[in-house]
């Protein structure tokens, strides 16, 4: 039974990229829920963005002298 729903969910994946219906092509405004470790999760976004600022104001600082 296992191998039945494994082989039957392996064929809908194969027709999903085939349509586009993959996570890239998403358009939707529905949540999406992230592993932690993945770039995309909030945190991890939040912590991109607090460096970028932290070296854009680093930037600004080394101009202004």
């Amino acid at each position: 039974m296992l191998t039945l729903i494994r082989r039957w969910l392996a064929r809908y994946d194969a027709w999903c990229e085939r349509m586009g219906f993959v996570p890239e092509n998403r358009r939707c405004c529905a949540p999406v829920r992230y592993d932690e470790d993945d770039a995309r999760h909030p945190v991890q976004r939040a912590a991109r963005m607090k460096a970028c600022k932290t070296a854009a104001e680093d930037d600004s600082r080394a101009v202004d002298r």
